[in-house]
């Protein structure tokens, strides 16, 4: 199956879940619509599922979880968190999956939409979502860890789609020397894709935390590297950009980032930090105080730190 093939398959996939779930027609009828049989309608929609097009969400009636996501929306001072009830054994997945399903319910024809590379965002490459018309900006460099070369799923597959156009920033978001760093801004397709982070309408990024393995770029980094940039006050790091507990940048390693700045994000319509684990509270919370996220997503265990502190 060719890549533009894939994409149009998709979607029908949409189309069809469209009309069966949102304008409630019938199988035979969207049959009959479409050209297809009953039972090939029946078979794609299953595939839809199965492909992420489609989610089930089943809502109990009670307004405990959306008193509770309002009440740390406003104890971080975002515009709005949500609350992923996580099922699966593999929370990246999970939360992952949650972005792109944010993505997908708030994406319009013609905007700009930046998606940052992180383990998170690429581990739901699978359930990347039909765009409409759109451009797609890749905020981060990928970063290897250990010896598996660093995947970047989620922005080919994106790109499969006819409809979007994706500008890739084809850098590591960290290297070794600001001089390195300084080289591959200069050029053209470098400077050109950091530029076109600018004027976002929507954009997506994960939240690590400045300890253990809980950022990709603090695992690339040096002990001394890491020592300095704790020692500096670094609590949160967002697209390889540094954070104190009170919101205030630290920039001991900015000179070696090739991503979105923190700037760029305050500028963008919306801005979604991504973050899981009860770990990751200190950074969610300086990544509030820094004023560049508006939506926190994040799972019950992360919820339920912050709202014990």
């Amino acid at each position: 199956m060719t890549a533009s093939t894939s994409a149009r398959h998709r979607r029908l996939l949409v189309q069809l879940a469209r009309a069966y779930y949102v304008e409630r027609l019938s199988k035979v009828q969207i049959a009959n619509e479409f050209g297809l049989s009953r039972f090939q309608v029946a078979r794609m929609l299953d595939e839809a599922h199965d492909a992420g097009v489609i989610t089930i969400t089943i809502e109990s009636g009670e307004a405990t979880g959306d008193d509770r996501a309002t009440e740390l929306a406003t104890r971080l001072g975002v515009r709005s968190v949500i609350i992923v009830d996580e099922t699966s054994r593999d929370v990246a997945t999970t939360m992952g999956r949650a972005a792109l399903r944010f993505v997908d319910a708030q994406a319009k024809p013609g905007q700009r939409i930046g998606i940052s590379w992180s383990r998170t965002l690429d581990a739901a490459a699978d359930f990347v979502p039909t765009l409409p018309r759109s451009t797609v900006v890749q905020l981060a460099g990928a970063l290897q860890l250990g010896d598996e070369p660093p995947r970047q799923e989620t922005f080919t597959r994106l790109g499969q789609d006819p409809a979007v156009h994706v500008t890739r920033l084809y850098a590591p978001l960290l290297v070794t020397a600001a001089e390195t760093a300084d080289d591959l801004r200069a050029l053209p397709e470098i400077s050109g894709a950091l530029a076109a982070a600018d004027a976002l309408d929507l954009a997506i990024v994960s939240i690590g935390a400045w300890e253990g393995e809980l950022s990709s770029v603090r695992l690339k980094c040096t002990p001394e590297q890491r020592r300095e940039a704790a020692d500096a006050g670094a609590v949160a790091e967002i697209s390889g950009r540094l954070v104190a507990a009170d919101g205030s940048p630290v920039e001991t390693i900015n000179d070696r980032v090739i991503a979105v700045t923190l700037d760029q994000l305050r500028d963008a319509g919306t801005t979604v930090g991504v973050a899981h684990g009860k770990a990751r509270a200190p950074a969610v919370r300086a990544a509030a105080a820094a004023g560049v996220i508006d939506v926190m997503l994040i799972d019950d265990a992360l919820a339920t730190a912050l709202s014990e502190a």
